[in-house]
């Protein structure tokens, strides 16, 4: 493949230029067929300086970023990219076979608008490139017709130009907008207050929550449906959040994260509430046909640095704390154990009243890439009722199972969780912990055995 290569077209009107960078012509050429039914002229790079120079000199409407390059890898790129004003504007989807969540969260912060796994799901690419593509595409019109509007006031009679002033600033304001509750957290009473730099260390509780087997449901709709139903979902979910004293930092794409600056009961109450709100929305869904969805949702509580990141030209709220990283590893052990909501242990201690809840510890684990092992509750609150019913009537078996399994009885251990799967089949949680007293009876345990899992995936 050359550099630079159109598609032709039967427009009269110049087609929207995607630059697509990869050091795989391989996965280059897989791109490229994928998007070839699509009106858009194709720029090509196979490494990041290469990228660099075409985006200034093309300023395409759209970069497809590969992250794992020799030389200036794409986050590199990408920071370069966003730095610089005569490119700052253009949209980033980053292309990676990284899963880590910490990966991810860096490439927000430097102003990726969304990620496409490896390897390629075309419609899921087809879906994304549209979308940021008419996002970007509608952020052009705006501008323009702002530029219309101070033309056409510039003209007006001078009784009019302190309004025109107050649009401006507006306009400009718009552009550097900061969600609201950031205004309050930082002791800003406008948003005309915010700067560059400003930031505040507070303890907050962190939520994770995302759609249960994403990529096969997604798989199953047109990239319009999957457009209509993230946005069904997400529409649905935001309310409760805010409802409960909370508020959203980032939507990614089928997943939301958001912070809860007061009680960790608020974070809790939410995702209680989310669960059943998507429980009326597959009602709904169910109604006409459509598959049902089901999320799972991981809390932690911990400090962290929230404040204003980017350039004086784009700057956005961001935050930075491990605490965020530990959340999402915790929402991923609900597909795990099966729960609706996961905790740690930390965020379990601080509720006012942890009986008001349907509850059970879990687990005692360390995930990949910590030291320090965690321990995890699941708030039950959210399941179905007769799965909650049978997890509450089944809850003393249970825990005398765990008992019995940190105590290294592992065959008295081994009954209790036979029990309790006898009575409810669908409780991962007990199959898991029988699976290890199986193995444990069969290969003996290590001398420094404390009943900690070593997670191997993140």
């Amino acid at each position: 493949m050359n550099d630079e290569q159109d598609k032709s077209s039967n427009n009269q009107e110049q087609p929207e230029q995607i630059l697509l960078v990869d050091d795989n012509t391989t996965n280059l050429q897989v791109l490229h067929e994928t998007l070839a039914g699509l009106d858009y002229k194709f720029l090509i790079a196979k490494n990041g300086e290469s990228a660099l120079a075409i985006a200034h000199k093309a300023k395409p409407s759209l970069i497809l970023l590969d992250i794992m390059m020799p030389g200036i890898d794409g986050f590199e790129v990408c920071r370069q990219l966003k730095a610089d004003p005569e490119t700052g504007g253009i949209p980033v989807i980053f292309l990676t076979a990284l899963s880590d969540t910490k990966d991810k969260v860096k490439g927000f912060e430097l102003g990726a608008v969304d990620y496409v796994s490896k390897p390629f799901q075309a419609e899921e690419v087809i879906a994304r490139v549209n979308t940021h593509l008419t996002i970007n595409r509608l952020r052009k019109s705006l501008a323009e017709k702002n530029r219309e509007l101070k033309s056409t006031n510039d003209l007006l009679e001078e009784k009019v130009q302190d309004r025109t002033a107050e649009l401006a600033e507006l306009n400009l304001i718009y552009e550097r907008f900061v969600p609201g509750e950031f205004i309050s957290l930082l002791n800003k009473e406008s948003i005309n207050e915010i700067r560059l730099g400003d930031q505040i260390k507070q303890k907050m509780t962190v939520m994770f929550a995302d759609v249960r087997g994403w990529t096969a449901l997604s798989e199953s709709m047109s990239p319009q449906d999957n457009f209509k139903f993230i946005n069904g979902y997400l529409s649905r979910v935001s309310p409760v959040i805010k409802e409960h004293k909370g508020f959203i930092d980032q939507y990614y794409g089928d997943g939301v994260m958001a912070l809860f600056p007061g009680a960790p009961d608020d974070a809790v109450t939410a995702a209680i509430a989310m669960h059943r709100v998507v429980d009326e929305y597959n009602e709904e869904r169910e109604r006409h046909g459509l598959q049902p969805m089901g999320i799972g949702v991981g809390l932690h509580l911990g400090d962290l640095m929230l404040g204003i990141i980017g350039s004086e030209e784009r700057m956005q709220g961001a935050v930075v704390a491990d605490v965020v990283n530990l959340a999402a590893r915790i929402e991923g052990l609900t597909r795990l154990y099966g729960s609706s909501v996961t905790l740690s242990e930390l965020t379990f201690s601080q509720l006012k009243d942890p009986d008001k809840y349907l509850h059970r510890f879990v687990d005692k684990i360390q995930v990949k890439g910590k030291k320090k092992p965690v321990s995890v509750y699941e708030v039950f609150d959210g399941d179905p009722q007769p799965i909650a019913t049978l997890k509450e009537q089944t809850k003393a078996d249970f825990e005398e199972g765990l008992s019995l399994y940190y105590d290294k009885k592992f065959s008295e251990s081994s009954v209790k969780f036979n029990k309790v799967l006898q009575d409810n089949p669908q409780d991962k949680a007990a199959r898991i912990y029988l699976e290890r007293c199986a193995n444990y009876m069969v290969k003996g345990v290590p001398e420094d055995w404390t009943g900690v899992e070593i997670l191997t995936k993140k």
